[in-house]
């Protein structure tokens, strides 16, 4: 009697195993990145950096991710997705320390540099991992409930450390960088322990890229998702960084800011929960939803010197974290094993080139907090009808 190859792994082994990577995977949105929110501005701010040098520091983030955007991703179709993101979480670890120790414009681009390497390399691979999985047991309808739930828990694991930040900031300021760097380290050395699923793998780096561009460019349905990607990942930025001169304007301290920012995230939680569960008939409805909720709330913002904004800065909470389990679903099925990855990390690339020269824009004129929200506002009104008329103002996703 044969004996099958040790290298093979049976049915409930393999199975146990790529359970074990979705816990690892949603384990890895223990997220406690948030805690620098409540005192990155006043850090900035400490080491008189202008609100156009800081958005100019999102730009720089922002091109870093861009250019190693798609050659990580593609690196990660054809070699083990795991080595990709033990070396990402790690470069994350240096360069949160680094901005622990630094105090100065140089130290802080250098750190933001590093965030972009070290988010571009991690960027669609872990999510990418997990889908590789699911299709290995056929369990592929339960990718966005893994995504929801990790989501979900990024949110709140956000929602608690944000005001934990604001109070050990009362006592030192740069403590929560520390504690940030610490927590990268920890899955950097999770992700040593994870299974690598069997599939296709991109032959090089330059076909898994030319092929996700021409996937791109001959697809309007993958076009009008960029653009909704495109709405919240450079206009939604640019005014995200807004928030805190407008509320510290209004004389909230950096415990309030945590608690602020903690509400936010319980919002973008439940959100994510909830569209978790959306049927896929209703996926695009939702994502028109997003769309026009964003576009409203950042002319409340742009509009209000008062704490009203907090009502569309909420509102912005419910397309922040319901679009991730969404889009990201309607992505993964659009793709194959090896170009997984590498679209995923192509769009993240154009939309952080966008970012990095709106920025540059914004830092040449010197614009103002309210000039940069109306900037926004104006961009994201000229999309809307752009994704209506790409998806043929079809409202459901099956027609």
């Amino acid at each position: 009697m044969m004996c099958s190859s040790t290298n093979e792994l049976k049915g409930k082994e393999k199975e146990k195993l790529i359970k074990r990577n979705n816990l690892f995977f949603i384990l890895s949105k223990l997220d406690i990145t948030a805690m620098v929110i409540p005192v990155i501005v006043k850090v900035w701010e400490l080491a008189n950096l202008s609100f156009a040098q800081m958005l100019l520091l999102q730009g720089i983030f922002a091109l870093s991710i861009m250019i190693f955007e798609i050659p990580s991703g593609a690196f990660s179709d054809m070699f083990k997705r795991k080595l990709v993101l033990v070396t990402g979480y790690s470069i994350l670890t240096v360069a949160c320390f680094l901005y622990f120790i630094g105090r100065s414009f140089t130290a802080y681009a250098l750190a933001e540099a590093l965030f972009g390497v070290g988010g571009a390399v991690i960027s669609g691979s872990d999510v990418s991992l997990v889908y590789d999985g699911l299709i290995e047991i056929n369990e592929t309808e339960r990718y966005k409930q893994i995504l929801s739930k990790a989501t979900t828990l990024s949110f709140l694991t956000a929602m608690i450390s944000l005001p934990i930040s604001g109070l050990i900031a009362l006592h030192n300021l740069y403590t929560p960088l520390l504690i940030i760097s610490i927590s990268f380290g920890f899955k950097a050395v999770m992700f040593l322990f994870v299974y690598e699923p069997e599939r296709k793998k991109a032959e090089s780096i330059n076909g898994a890229t030319v092929k996700s561009i021409k996937l791109f460019i001959h697809s309007k349905f993958l076009i009008s998702i960029f653009i909704a990607t495109f709405s919240l990942s450079v206009f939604g930025r640019a005014v995200f960084w807004s928030y805190q001169p407008k509320l510290f304007a209004l004389n909230i301290s950096t415990f309030e800011i945590g608690l602020i920012f903690a509400t936010m995230n319980l919002i973008a939680a439940l959100s994510s929960t909830i569209m978790g569960k959306v049927k896929q008939e209703f996926e695009l409805l939702a994502v028109y939803a997003f769309l026009v909720i964003e576009t409203i709330s950042y002319l409340v913002i742009w509009k209000l010197h008062s704490l009203l904004i907090l009502t569309a800065i909420y509102a912005l909470q419910i397309t922040r974290g319901g679009r991730v389990p969404i889009i990201s679903q309607m992505i993964q099925r659009k793709l194959s094993s090896d170009l997984r990855a590498t679209f995923t990390s192509f769009i993240s690339a154009l939309t952080n080139l966008a970012f990095f020269i709106y920025s540059l824009f914004l830092n040449f004129y010197n614009v103002t907090i309210d000039t940069t929200v109306f900037s926004a506002t104006l961009g994201a009104t000229l999309l809307l009808p752009f994704f209506f008329i790409l998806n043929n103002f079809k409202l459901n996703i099956m027609d």
